[in-house]
C-alpha cells in the first residue's frame, strides 16, 4: 500500500508505565493522539507524528518533575490492517529542589497574607519539582496582590533552572509588591436613600487599605438591604493618585412599592388567601412599611409594621407594629387586638427580637366569653445554620423565647411563659436524610382560667403530632372540649430517601401532647409521605395514623425543612 493511499484502517494508542494523571497529560501532548480510533488516511503522516512522539512525551513529563525518562516507542501495523502506537515510559526519578529562593519585596514583605502563602508552599529544598505547584504559587501571589490593593505588583524574577545531569533544580522567584493602595473618597451614585444611611453599611473607612473582600461584603449588604436591584462597588483605578483610589458605589433602586398576593392550602388552615404591600423605603432615611392580610377557613389576620434602620442597618431595626387576629376553630374562638413596639438585632449568629405589646383578647369556651387585657414584653432568640435553606442536606435551627405579664403592670393576669424549639437535618449517605424536631413550652401562672386562648398550648396538626387534627390535643373541660394546657412537649423523627431528583419518600414517628400535668398520656402517631422539591421549597403530602386512637389523617404542607 502506497503512502498516499486511502485506508479504512484505524489507529490504536497504548501508553503504559505512568499513573493515570500523567498518562492523561501525555495523551494531551501527543499529536498522534488526534488519530486514535480514527481511519488512517496517510501512512506518511502517521509515521511523521510518531517520530515526534518522544519529544512530546518528554515535554508532557516535565510539569511533573520528570526530566530524565526512558521512553520506548513502537508503531506497527497489525494483521487485521489496523495500526498500533505503543509508548512505554519509565519516568525515572523526579527532579529535586537543591535551592529555593522566594522573596517578597515592598510593602507586602510585612503583610501576613503573603507570608502565609510563602510558608505554605510545598516548594522547599529537598522536595520534588512540581511545575503545577510553582504556577499555583505565582497565581496566589498575583491574586492576593490584586485583592489587597497592590496594584503595581510585578515579578522581578521568575525562573526555574533544571540541571538534567544531576537531576536537580533551582527556583528563583522575586515578587515586588510596591505600595499598598488606600481607600480614597467613597462615592455613592444618585439614589433615593440618604448618604447618611448608606455610610453606615461599609465595614471600612476612607484611608483604610484596599481589601476586595470588604468591597464584596458591602455590595452584598446593599443588595440584601432590599433597597436596590443592582449594586456595583468598584475602585476607580484610572484615578489612582498618591497611593489612594476612590471607591464608586453605583446603585439602581428597586421599585418603591411591592404588592404581594398568594393562594394556598394546608390541612391545618384549609384554603388560604394572602394579600400584602411592602413599602421598601417610605423616605430617604430608609424607613419601611408593611401591611398584610391573610384569610383562611380557620384564622384571619391583619398585620402592619413600620420599621426604622438602627445604628447598624444590616442587622438592626426597630419600629411599631399592630395586629388583629380572628381565630375560629373547633378548639379556639378568639379575637385579638394588639399594638406595640419591636426591636430586631443580629447578635453574633443569633437573631434577637424584643417586643412590647398591648393586647386585648376576647375568647370563648363553651359559651363562656371572657376578655383579657395584657401588657406583654417578649424576647425571642433564634438562629438557622444550613448548607441550603430551600433544599437542605445538613443544617439546624434553634429558638427560645420568654414572655411575661404582671397584674401590677397593666395586665389582668400574671404569667411567665417559656418556649424552646429546634429542628435538625442530617445526611445519611448520598440519598438518605434524618430529620428531627422538638418543641417544649411551659406557662407559670396562678390564674390559668384567665389565660387567653392564644397563649395556651395545643398539639396536633401538620407541624405538631400528625395523625390528629389541628390543635385537637390538650386538656379538656367537663364537656370534652380541648381548652389548652400549661405545658407542651412535641417531638418527631423522620427519615426520607431521594428515589429520583427532587422527589423523596419519607417515614416518620411523631409524639407529644399539651398538658396541665405530666401524668397525662403522650399521643403517638406514625406515617409515610412523599416530598417534592418545588422551586418555592419542599411540598409534603403525608398519611399519618395515630397509635393510640382510630382513624388516619392526610397532611399537606409547603415550606422549608428548617
Amino acid at each position: 500500500m502506497s503512502a498516499w493511499q486511502v485506508s479504512a484502517d484505524q489507529l490504536q494508542l497504548d501508553i503504559s508505565g505512568v499513573s493515570d494523571d500523567i498518562a492523561g497529560n501525555v495523551r494531551a501532548f501527543l499529536s498522534i493522539a488526534a488519530f486514535e480510533n480514527q481511519a488512517v488516511t496517510s501512512e506518511s503522516r502517521l509515521r511523521y507524528l510518531h517520530r515526534r512522539a518522544q519529544q512530546e512525551i518528554q515535554e508532557a513529563l516535565e510539569p511533573f518533575g520528570y526530566y530524565n525518562p526512558d521512553i520506548e516507542t513502537k508503531l506497527q501495523q497489525l494483521d487485521d490492517g489496523n495500526w498500533q502506537a505503543i509508548y512505554t515510559i519509565a519516568p525515572g526519578p523526579r527532579v529535586t529542589l537543591s535551592r529555593v529562593n522566594i522573596q517578597i519585596l515592598g510593602y507586602g514583605e510585612s503583610d501576613t497574607a503573603f507570608q502565609d502563602i510563602v510558608a505554605s508552599t510545598s516548594l522547599v529544598v529537598g522536595s520534588s519539582l512540581n511545575h503545577q505547584a510553582y504556577s499555583r504559587l505565582k497565581n496566589r501571589l498575583q491574586s492576593t496582590a490584586a485583592e489587597r490593593g497592590y496594584y503595581g505588583a510585578r515579578f522581578e524574577r521568575s525562573r526555574i533552572y533544571v540541571n538534567r545531569e544531576d537531576n536537580t533544580a533551582e527556583i528563583d522567584l522575586i515578587y515586588a509588591t510596591g505600595l499598598r493602595t488606600r481607600i480614597g473618597e467613597i462615592r455613592f451614585s444618585e439614589n433615593p436613600i440618604s448618604e447618611n444611611l448608606l455610610r453606615r453599611y461599609p465595614r471600612f473607612d476612607e484611608g483604610d487599605y484596599i481589601d476586595v473582600t470588604r468591597l464584596i461584603d458591602l455590595q452584598s449588604a446593599l443588595i440584601d438591604s432590599n433597597y436596590f436591584a443592582d449594586v456595583e462597588v468598584l475602585p476607580q483605578l484610572s484615578e489612582l493618585e498618591e497611593g489612594e483610589v476612590p471607591i464608586q458605589v453605583s446603585l439602581t433602586a428597586r421599585p418603591r412599592t411591592l404588592y404581594r398576593a398568594g393562594l394556598g392550602y394546608g390541612t391545618d388552615t384549609g384554603a388560604r388567601l394572602q394579600l400584602g404591600m411592602d413599602r421598601r423605603y417610605v423616605n430617604s432615611r430608609g424607613h419601611r412599611m408593611s401591611t398584610n392580610l391573610r384569610l383562611s377557613e380557620i384564622r384571619n389576620d391583619i398585620t402592619g409594621s413600620y420599621l426604622i434602620p438602627g445604628s447598624d442597618p444590616r442587622f438592626d431595626q426597630y419600629g411599631i407594629r399592630g395586629r388583629y387576629s380572628d381565630e375560629s376553630s373547633d378548639t379556639i374562638d378568639s379575637q385579638t387586638y394588639a399594638i406595640g413596639g419591636i426591636w430586631q438585632k443580629q447578635v453574633g449568629a443569633w437573631e434577637r427580637v424584643l417586643t412590647l405589646d398591648l393586647e386585648h383578647e376576647e375568647f370563648t369556651f363553651d359559651n363562656d366569653k371572657r376578655s383579657i387585657f395584657m401588657l406583654i414584653p417578649r424576647a425571642r432568640f433564634s438562629k438557622v445554620v444550613a448548607d441550603d435553606l430551600f433544599n437542605t442536606r445538613k443544617g439546624h435551627n434553634l429558638g427560645f423565647g420568654v414572655a411575661a405579664t404582671s397584674e401590677s403592670l397593666l395586665s389582668d393576669v400574671s404569667l411567665l411563659q417559656l418556649t424552646v424549639n429546634g429542628k435538625r437535618v442530617d445526611p445519611l449517605g448520598d440519598n438518605w436524610r434524618l430529620l428531627s424536631r422538638f418543641e417544649v413550652g411551659a406557662t407559670y401562672t396562678d390564674s390559668f382560667d384567665k389565660l387567653p386562648a392564644s397563649m395556651r398550648f395545643y398539639a396536633g396538626g401538620d407541624n405538631s403530632v400528625r395523625g390528629y387534627d389541628y390543635q385537637k390535643l390538650g386538656p379538656v373541660n367537663e364537656n370534652g372540649r380541648v381548652i389548652g394546657g400549661q405545658y407542651l412537649m412535641v417531638g418527631s423523627v423522620e427519615a426520607d430517601y431521594m428515589f429520583r431528583p427532587d422527589w423523596r419518600l419519607a417515614a416518620f414517628v411523631d409524639a407529644g401532647n399539651a398538658f396541665d400535668n405530666f401524668s397525662e398520656p403522650v399521643k403517638t402517631s406514625a406515617g409515610v409521605g412523599v416530598r417534592w422539591q418545588s422551586p418555592v421549597g419542599p411540598i409534603r403530602l403525608d398519611l399519618a395514623k395515630p397509635i393510640e386512637d382510630s382513624g388516619f389523617r392526610i397532611h399537606f404542607t409547603l415550606g422549608p425543612d428548617l
